[in-house]
Protein backbone atom coordinates (compact mmCIF):
# COMPACT_ATOMS: atom_id res chain seq x y z
CA UNK A 1 0.00 0.00 0.00
CA UNK A 2 1.28 3.45 -0.84
CA UNK A 3 0.80 6.60 1.19
CA UNK A 4 -1.69 9.13 -0.18
CA UNK A 5 -0.15 11.98 -2.11
CA UNK A 6 0.24 15.23 -0.19
CA UNK A 7 -1.69 18.14 -1.64
CA UNK A 8 0.53 20.71 -3.31
CA UNK A 9 1.01 23.90 -1.32
CA UNK A 10 -0.63 26.81 -3.07
CA UNK A 11 1.20 30.09 -3.21
CA UNK A 12 -0.88 33.20 -2.64
CA UNK A 13 -0.06 34.43 -6.15
CA UNK A 14 -1.57 31.22 -7.62
CA UNK A 15 -5.01 31.81 -6.06
CA UNK A 16 -7.65 33.05 -8.54
CA UNK A 17 -8.34 36.77 -8.22
CA UNK A 18 -11.76 37.45 -6.61
CA UNK A 19 -14.11 40.25 -7.59
CA UNK A 20 -13.40 43.71 -6.20
CA UNK A 21 -16.51 43.49 -4.00
CA UNK A 22 -15.05 40.46 -2.16
CA UNK A 23 -11.89 42.30 -1.04
CA UNK A 24 -11.42 43.87 2.38
CA UNK A 25 -10.56 47.56 2.63
CA UNK A 26 -6.86 46.72 3.20
CA UNK A 27 -6.76 44.30 0.27
CA UNK A 28 -8.54 46.79 -1.99
CA UNK A 29 -6.01 49.46 -1.04
CA UNK A 30 -3.02 47.19 -1.79
CA UNK A 31 -1.87 47.08 1.84
CA UNK A 32 -2.73 43.39 2.38
CA UNK A 33 -2.36 40.18 0.37
CA UNK A 34 -5.55 39.57 -1.61
CA UNK A 35 -5.39 35.80 -0.93
CA UNK A 36 -4.45 35.47 2.75
CA UNK A 37 -4.97 38.99 4.10
CA UNK A 38 -1.50 39.35 5.64
CA UNK A 39 -0.06 42.88 5.62
CA UNK A 40 2.34 43.54 2.74
CA UNK A 41 5.65 45.27 3.32
CA UNK A 42 8.33 44.53 0.68
CA UNK A 43 8.50 42.16 -2.27
CA UNK A 44 4.77 42.03 -3.01
CA UNK A 45 3.81 40.47 -6.34
CA UNK A 46 1.23 42.03 -8.65
CA UNK A 47 -1.40 39.43 -9.57
CA UNK A 48 -3.67 41.27 -11.96
CA UNK A 49 -6.88 43.19 -11.49
CA UNK A 50 -9.95 42.47 -9.42
CA UNK A 51 -12.93 43.49 -11.53
CA UNK A 52 -16.06 45.04 -10.16
CA UNK A 53 -18.88 47.50 -10.82
CA UNK A 54 -21.47 49.29 -8.77
CA UNK A 55 -23.96 50.71 -11.20
CA UNK A 56 -21.98 52.86 -13.62
CA UNK A 57 -18.97 53.09 -11.29
CA UNK A 58 -16.00 50.89 -12.18
CA UNK A 59 -14.33 49.38 -9.07
CA UNK A 60 -11.44 47.59 -10.81
CA UNK A 61 -8.26 47.56 -8.74
CA UNK A 62 -4.80 45.99 -8.99
CA UNK A 63 -4.30 43.23 -6.40
CA UNK A 64 -1.06 42.20 -4.70
CA UNK A 65 0.09 38.94 -3.10
CA UNK A 66 2.77 37.76 -0.68
CA UNK A 67 6.24 37.25 -2.20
Amino acid sequence: MTAPAKPALTMCRDVPVPSAADLSWEQYGGRACFACGKPLTVGAVSCGRARGRQGVHVLDVEVWACP
